[in-house]
C-alpha cells in the first residue's frame, strides 16, 4: 500500500486539502464578527447570528453522511457542497440587512460543514495504509488555520473586514479545484442488508459510543465563546487584530504538535483517558483566559488548545475507528460534527453570550463550565462499557 502511487497523490492531496479547508476557517472564525460589525450588527445579532450558524448541520451533515455510507460518491457531495458555498459566499459583499444576512449563513453552513464528516472518513481510510497518517493530515488542516489566521489578520488590519469574504471565496475554489485530486472511495457493489440502512441508528444504539461522542463534542463546543466573541471582547480591551492573530496562532501551533504525537500518547492512555485529560486541561484554559488580560499569560493559556483541539480530535476519532460499525463509521463522526459544531456549540454560544454581555469574562467561564460537562459523560460510558 506504502508502494502505490495512487495511494500516495491521494494522501497527498488529503494534506493540502486540509490544509484549505482549516485555512478558511482560519479566516472566518476569528474575522468573520468583525466583517458582520463594520456592516453595522451589534453584538448581541451577531452573537445570534453566529450561534444560529451551527444549528443547520443537524440536519445537513447526518444527511451528507447516510448517502455517503450508502452509495459511496464522496466526491460528488464533496463538490457540490463547495460549488454551493461559492455562490453564497458571492452574494455577501451585496447584502445589508440582518435577516439577508443571517439567511446567506444559515445556508453557507448547511452546505459547507457536510463536507468535513467526509473528508475526515476518507481520510481514516486512507490512513490505514499509511501508518499514522491521518493525524498528520489533521495537522495540516491546523497549519492552515494558523497561516490564514496570520494572513487574515494582517490584510483585515491594512484594507479592512472586506477581505474575511474575498480570502474566504479564494480559499473555497482552491478546496473545489482539489477534489478530483482525493482519493477514491468505495462504492457499495451490492443493495445495502437492512441492519446497514440506517448506519445512524446503529450509532445511536451503541450508549458507550454515543456517551464518549458526546464527552468529545462538549469539550469541542466550549470552543463557542472563542470562536464567537472573543474579537470583538479582545478588541474592545484594546488589542490590535494582529496581536490577537498571534494568539491564535500559539495555541494552533501547539495543535499541531499535539497531532504529531497523538498516536504515540493514545497508545499508553486510551481513547477515553485523553478526552478527560483535554477536558480538564480545557477547562482550566477557559477559567484562566476569564481572570486575565495579559497577553503574556494569555499567550501560555492558548497552548493548552494542544488539549482542546488536538488530542480531543484525535482521541474521538481513534475511539470511532475502532468502535463504531464498519458501514457507520461516517455517521458516527456525522453525530460528533453535528454536536460538537450544531447542537452543543449552539447553546455554548448562547450561553456565552449571555454571560458576556451581563459581565464579559463570564463568556469564557461558561465554556469552563462546558468542558467539564464531558467528565461525567465519560463516567456513564466507562459503567455502561464494563456492564
Amino acid at each position: 500500500m506504502r508502494g502505490n502511487p495512487d495511494v500516495r497523490q491521494g494522501a497527498i492531496a488529503l494534506h493540502g486539502f486540509y490544509f484549505l479547508y482549516y485555512g478558511l476557517q482560519g479566516v472566518s472564525i476569528p474575522f468573520l464578527p468583525l466583517w458582520f460589525a463594520s456592516r453595522g450588527l451589534d453584538s448581541a445579532l451577531i452573537g445570534l447570528i453566529v450561534a444560529a450558524s451551527f444549528l443547520p448541520k443537524i440536519l445537513s451533515t447526518p444527511a451528507a453522511a447516510h448517502w455517503a455510507d450508502r452509495s459511496g460518491q464522496v466526491h460528488a457531495l464533496i463538490a457540490a457542497s463547495l460549488g454551493a458555498s461559492i455562490l453564497l459566499l458571492l452574494c455577501y459583499p451585496f447584502l445589508r440587512s440582518a435577516a439577508w444576512l443571517m439567511a446567506a449563513t444559515l445556508a453557507l453552513n448547511a452546505v459547507f460543514p457536510a463536507v468535513l464528516p467526509l473528508m475526515d472518513r476518507m481520510a481514516i481510510a486512507t490512513a490505514r495504509g499509511q501508518g499514522n497518517a491521518y493525524t498528520a493530515m489533521r495537522a495540516c488542516g491546523s497549519i492552515g488555520f494558523a497561516a490564514f489566521t496570520l494572513a487574515g489578520g494582517h490584510l483585515v488590519g491594512l484594507w479592512g473586514p472586506d477581505w474575511v469574504i474575498w480570502l474566504s471565496l479564494a480559499l473555497v475554489a482552491a478546496c473545489l479545484a482539489m477534489v478530483r485530486l482525493l482519493p477514491g472511495a468505495a462504492r457499495p457493489s451490492e443493495p445495502a442488508p437492512p441492519a446497514a440502512r440506517m448506519p445512524m441508528r446503529r450509532v445511536l444504539r451503541d450508549r458507550p459510543l454515543l456517551l464518549t461522542i458526546a464527552a468529545a463534542s462538549l469539550v469541542q463546543a466550549s470552543n463557542g465563546f472563542l470562536y464567537s466573541y472573543s474579537t470583538l471582547y479582545w478588541t474592545g480591551g484594546g488589542l490590535a487584530t494582529s496581536l490577537i492573530s498571534a494568539l491564535w496562532v500559539v495555541g494552533v501551533a501547539s495543535e499541531v504538535l499535539f497531532f504529531f504525537l497523538a498516536p504515540a500518547v493514545l497508545a499508553r492512555t486510551g481513547p477515553a483517558r485523553l478526552i478527560l485529560v483535554s477536558a480538564l486541561m480545557t477547562a482550566v484554559r477557559w477559567a484562566g483566559l476569564a481572570v486575565t488580560a495579559d497577553p503574556a499569560l494569555m499567550a501560555g493559556l492558548q497552548l493548552l488548545q494542544c488539549f482542546t483541539l488536538a488530542g480531543n480530535n484525535a482521541a474521538i476519532m481513534w475511539h470511532i475507528a475502532r468502535h463504531a460499525p464498519p458501514d457507520g463509521k461516517t455517521s458516527a463522526i456525522a453525530l460528533y460534527a453535528l454536536l460538537s459544531g450544531g447542537v452543543f456549540m449552539f447553546a455554548s454560544i448562547q450561553a456565552g453570550g449571555m454571560l458576556y454581555r451581563a459581565w464579559p469574562p463570564g463568556g469564557f467561564a461558561a465554556m469552563a463550565v462546558c468542558a467539564l460537562g464531558a467528565v461525567p459523560l465519560l463516567g456513564a460510558a466507562r459503567r455502561r462499557a464494563a456492564a
